[in-house]
């Protein structure tokens, strides 16, 4: 009867917790769908080695800019600009939004949790919301978010055995300024060397 009982529970408590994993990817989808557009400031990590210092620059609804020290990715929803300025050297490509992985919001926000199975645990006083790929194929790796009082992602990490940890964090969000387009336009450099991938 004992084990009965603690089975019932289990599951109960199960279904609570992936209730509220849900909900708390409600919310978070709710949040980004006042959003027009975004600036904040981004820390890149490697295996737990910070790398990359910059500035991500996101409207609705694929328009991405993200500066990085001497490299500049720009995408407009159709084509990706790989820019570095020091070997003068610009990879363009057809925008896949999946492939963008965290750096691309409507995938991390809305397409990619569709793919998991979602749990919860918690980082001090903030919520982390786990995305664990349903399927073996998915290359991305479990992923989690860390989710601050107003709904925002503070943290994303990708937990991949084979190439390592990924660690991207957001702060000093500035939302809904209106950000002109042409910050998601990109003009090649005269002398710049262009590898077109299209």
């Amino acid at each position: 009867m004992k084990i009965i009982l603690s089975l019932i529970m289990l599951f109960y408590s199960t279904v609570s917790f992936s209730q509220t994993a849900e909900s708390v990817l409600k919310s978070l989808q709710t949040k980004f769908d006042s959003i027009t557009d975004l600036k904040a400031d981004v820390t890149q990590k490697n295996n737990s080695r910070s790398n990359l210092f910059g500035k991500l620059y996101f409207k609705k609804e694929n328009n991405l800019r993200l500066e990085f020290g001497n490299q500049i990715i720009v995408a407009d929803g159709k084509t990706s600009w790989n820019y570095n300025k020091q070997d003068k050297k610009v990879i363009i490509s057809d925008y896949e939004e999946n492939s963008a992985g965290l750096l691309s919001l409507n995938y991390l926000v809305y397409d990619f949790p569709k793919e998991c199975d979602l749990s919860l645990s918690s980082e001090g006083n903030k919520t982390v919301l786990i995305l664990k790929p349903k399927s073996k194929r998915n290359n991305t790796g479990d992923v989690k978010l860390t989710i601050n009082k107003d709904n925002l992602i503070d943290k994303a990490v990708i937990i991949n055995q084979a190439s390592g940890n990924m660690e991207v964090s957001f702060s000093n969000y500035k939302l809904n300024n209106n950000l002109s387009e042409s910050l998601f336009t990109f003009t090649v450099p005269e002398g710049t060397t262009i590898v077109d991938l299209r």
